[in-house]
């Protein structure tokens, strides 16, 4: 910290300390933050990690920052030991983002898009965005609040790895080619709208009123509206055709036999199996659905794989019990009757009873509100299912996934964005450099792992677009913080490292576009390697200005530590 604090004593008493005098004029005291305790003596941080206010503001479910100065600050070991505890915390919360992202979330958005008829394109951009920026959105709305995230950073550095080093990946594993005019949209809307938020930030200095948050949401708008024209007027076209092929076929209409279907896979769920008794092996096939452990780890000679396959099992049951399962053919959980007559009553009665303890309002009574009403539904569920069959009205139960997914990554975001924001602050680190390294690859990992697993499927045009989906993570939050605010403004700032991530992504975005004129929009592997170069462009910069040896974009090193509040050092 640049302005040091002196200690001085009354020479009745000596014992009223006091700020220097033309120091406390010259440079007025800085607002208490939590990342001060770094410099207290080292019996002192304890008792501040407990008591004060701002680091009580860094708390969620788990004082990490108690944890760390009450138990591990007493030598160089134990801080190594609880610093790498708290990494493998952060990862496995990740890892609960990405399992309940991939296994249920994204599923169920699937089952959405496959109702509405979207063709790979649309569902790309849509259905598919949304699944992957769910978590991003909803942990930007509790970084906002926080005093130690830069939204603009995070929000910025996560589209660069999103939008470009996640398309590059998917150029590398499946080499393909796109339409130009799909192509264009995307990439081009983007562009736009990365560029069009970096000029309102400069334009508003920081301070960001309804009518220019509004005014970045509704590129967003625009472009939800282009895709919709674009899927009506591709609909009109295939319509025509069809009409055309009708008037010109002599011999009627040609009928193309399908293949039957298999339900290889299924485990023991057999759907032409239907005369058993509807409950036939109702509580096996209950308890046969929280058969979550990965065999193929645990019967590995290495331990730590051992007690990994062991740490999955408690939140994979979790998961399990709330979130109802979709597309049961296409992952390892089985059908269980019971399971879902329960899911029916158990998911809302949970998800009021978590938001109303965290609103401290009367948790007990809506939940027995809710409980009431959805039993009904329930003894329903349960008397028109049976366990050898998997019911057709199973899709309209996605609207519930989506819900309780939604609810498991608030949660466990929430937690997330306090814990690395207690890590920076043990690790003597900026936040704008954990927010664009840690916090945008946790965030990313799900979206990473769909979308190239997406591609090796056959699916690689709709696992581009998704790159390329506008992301709202940060025009939506501040719409409506700006709209709750009592004065209609919110501050926000680029932090030291939000300048580099717009204009590297501006740049990368502009490369993508002649890389795809150029090459007649064949997306080859000499376009993942452009990609992937220009992100590790960006990760240097930031890693080298974060160590001072270079500046970033527009930055002054010692300037810009006292103006964004990234980090407290004596100086």
């Amino acid at each position: 910290m640049s302005n040091k604090l002196f200690e001085h004593f009354n020479t009745s008493n000596q014992t009223s300390p006091h700020y220097e005098r033309h120091l406390n004029f010259a440079n007025p005291v800085m607002a208490e933050r939590c990342e001060q305790i770094t410099l207290l003596e080292p019996n002192e941080r304890c008792d501040y990690a407990t008591n004060a206010l701002s680091c009580l503001q860094h708390v969620y479910i788990i004082n990490y920052n108690k944890y760390f100065y009450c138990t591990c600050d007493a030598n160089d070991l134990s801080r190594i030991i609880c610093v790498l505890m708290l990494i493998s915390f952060c990862c496995w919360q990740f890892w609960i983002i990405f399992v309940t992202t991939i296994k249920f979330f994204v599923p169920a958005l699937q089952i959405i898009s496959k109702f509405l008829k979207l063709n790979e394109y649309v569902a790309g951009v849509t259905i598919l965005t949304l699944g992957n920026n769910a978590p991003v959105l909803i942990n930007t709305f509790f970084g906002q609040s926080s005093t130690a995230r830069h939204v603009y950073t995070d929000s910025m550095s996560l589209n660069l790895f999103e939008s470009i080093f996640t398309s590059a990946c998917i150029m590398w594993a499946t080499p393909f080619a796109i339409d130009g005019t799909f192509f264009l949209r995307d990439v081009g809307f983007l562009l736009l709208y990365i560029s069009y938020v970096d000029f309102i930030f400069k334009l508003s200095g920081g301070q960001i009123g309804i009518l220019r948050a509004a005014s970045m949401v509704s590129v967003y708008v625009i472009y939800i509206m282009v895709i919709v024209l674009d899927q009506y007027l591709q609909y009109r076209k295939n319509r025509m055709k069809e009409r055309l092929n009708r008037e010109s076929q002599i011999g009627g209409i040609e009928h193309q036999v399908l293949p039957p279907t298999s339900n290889q896979g299924r485990g023991d769920l057999d759907i032409a199996n239907t005369y058993h008794a509807a409950n036939r092996r109702l509580l096996k096939q209950f308890f046969e659905a929280f058969d979550v452990l990965d065999r193929s780890n645990f019967n590995s000679k290495w331990t730590v794989v051992k007690v990994w396959a062991l740490i999955k099992v408690p939140p994979l049951i979790f998961l399990r019990l709330f979130n109802p399962q979709m597309n049961f053919h296409e992952t390892s959980f089985k059908w269980s009757k019971l399971l879902l007559s329960i899911q029916t009553t158990l998911t809302p009665v949970a998800l009021v009873l978590a938001y109303t303890w965290e609103t401290e309002q009367n948790s007990f009574m809506w939940s027995g509100i809710v409980f009431v009403v959805c039993l009904p539904i329930s003894v329903t569920v349960f008397a028109y299912t049976r366990t050898d069959s998997v019911p057709k009205w199973n899709r309209y139960v996605a609207v519930l996934t989506i819900v309780s997914c939604i609810s498991v990554i608030y949660f466990v975001g929430k937690e997330l964005v306090f814990g690395l924001e207690s890590l920076g602050i043990i690790l003597n680190r900026s936040h704008t450099v954990i927010g664009c390294t840690l916090y945008s690859w946790g965030n990313a990992l799900s979206d990473f792992m769909a979308n190239i697993s997406l591609a090796k499927k056959g699916y690689p045009r709709m696992a581009f677009s998704a790159c390329f989906g506008i992301c709202t993570s940060i025009c939506i939050p501040i719409l409506y913080q700006a709209i709750n605010s009592q004065t209609g403004i919110v501050k926000f700032t680029e932090g030291t490292v939000g300048e580099t991530a717009s204009i590297i992504l501006i740049i990368s975005l502009t490369t993508l576009i002649l890389y795809g004129i150029t090459t007649n929009f064949m997306l080859r592997r000499t376009g993942a390697i452009i990609g992937i170069t220009l992100y590790v462009l960006f990760l240097t910069f930031s890693i080298s200005s974060e160590f001072e040896f270079t500046h970033a974009f527009g930055t002054d090193h010692i300037l810009d530590r006292s103006l964004y509040n990234d980090k407290y050092a004596d100086s």
